[in-house]
């Protein structure tokens, strides 16, 4: 059974869904290993943390580790996407952190709000926060589907810095799409208020 069933549950948890590639990646969160990309990919479990600011760091021999320090809101979800870079030729190998496996103790400190802060290392992944009307229409992120926002809460997804296409769409309205620029380290917001109507 995998270490990251240690983490403890509390009513007002948040949890990441963290699709990243190559899906064996090791996750550290707040300097504690937690498991492999696959064990959260979020379709059957996903890491749950407690509300507030997390240090997450993705490790994988032969790649260049990711450290990034993301911020939740209590029993929100942060999506996280991201596809790991292979070492360039000659290029010195990430160290590979030394963390016991068990869960970190309650963050301190005032909730914050679920965007991502600036990123640190090699890497520098972007992310966009999606908000659409109707709340339950279909989100799609070059091809892939999302789940929607839940409440006032928007869709955070983390993709790497670069153009991506998204796409809004539910039966009975016109659907959207747009191509959206992602910054490195930055949140790109995306609101999107379908018109009904069929699509021509």
């Amino acid at each position: 059974m995998s270490s990251s069933t240690s983490f403890a549950f509390y009513d007002n948890e948040s949890s990441l869904q963290l699709q990243v590639t190559p899906r064996e990646t090791e996750v550290f969160i707040d300097g504690y290993f937690a498991g492999i990309a696959d064990n959260f990919d979020g379709r059957f479990q996903r890491l749950h943390v407690q509300p507030g600011e997390h240090e997450l760091t993705l490790y994988l021999q032969g790649h260049r580790k990711v450290t990034q320090q993301i911020l939740v809101r209590p029993r929100a979800s942060f999506r996280i996407r991201y596809a790991m870079a292979p070492l360039d030729p000659g290029e010195p190998p990430a160290e590979r952190p030394v963390a016991p496996a068990r869960p970190p103790g309650p963050p301190e400190g005032p909730e914050a709000a679920p965007a991502p802060a600036a990123t640190r290392g090699d890497a520098s992944p972007g992310a966009v926060a999606v908000r659409v009307q109707p709340a339950d229409a279909e989100i799609l992120i070059d091809g892939e589907r999302w789940e929607g926002s839940t409440g006032n809460e928007p869709l955070v997804v983390q993709l790497a810095a670069g153009p991506h296409r998204v796409e809004v769409r539910k039966e009975g309205y016109r659907t959207y799409t747009t191509q959206v620029d992602v910054s490195a380290g930055q949140t790109s917001p995306v609101n999107v208020s379908l018109s009904r109507g069929e699509n021509r």
